[in-house]
């Protein structure tokens, strides 16, 4: 047996550089595609529409080098007139620049004059909600639970099959 050969152009000490993960649902090139047609944009919106209205949506931000630095889930439900925000997240170092008010109006969008709600259980959303409720003139009610239509039903139920709906970009918000 052999001992194994040196190899001058691998060094194991150097570092690879990380490459950002792939966001569900696209292919890598698709993503690659995004990120070359949006190099100059400072921040990424992707939108995961439901594949049932009654479903959740979801915008997902990415920055300059394709990492994930923010996140809003609503759902609104069309028959009630009823919108609910239900996660808002965004970096620490992406804050106060104007990108949760960029999403909130964006979701806004799906829901116009419906009644809209939120838990804003942190310090932050205490102080974000009622700021955005000031620019908007849309009031974000207590959480007082979904309707009839957007209830669970009881009981783990794994997806329908069938193609899922790809992430859209979004130059609007």
């Amino acid at each position: 047996m052999t001992a194994p050969q040196d190899h001058p152009e691998r060094d194991e000490t150097k570092e690879s550089p990380l490459t950002p993960p792939v966001p569900e649902y696209l292919s890598p090139l698709r993503w690659r595609w995004i990120r070359f047609a949006t190099r100059h944009h400072p921040v990424r919106f992707l939108y995961w529409p439901p594949r049932d209205p009654t479903r959740h949506r979801r915008i997902r931000m990415f920055d300059l080098d394709g990492y994930d630095i923010g996140t809003l889930v609503w759902v609104v439900c069309d028959a009630c007139r009823v919108g609910s925000i239900n996660k808002i997240s965004i970096m620490v170092e992406y804050q106060r620049q104007g990108l949760g008010r960029r999403l909130i109006c964006r979701a806004l969008a799906d829901g116009p004059d419906y009644t809209w709600q939120t838990t804003g259980q942190s310090p932050d959303a205490k102080q974000f909600f009622p700021t955005i409720e000031g620019e908007t003139d849309i009031a974000f009610v207590e959480y007082r639970g979904v309707c009839e239509h957007l209830r669970q039903r009881s009981g783990y139920r794994p997806p329908r099959p069938g193609r899922r709906p790809r992430p859209v970009l979004e130059r609007d918000i």
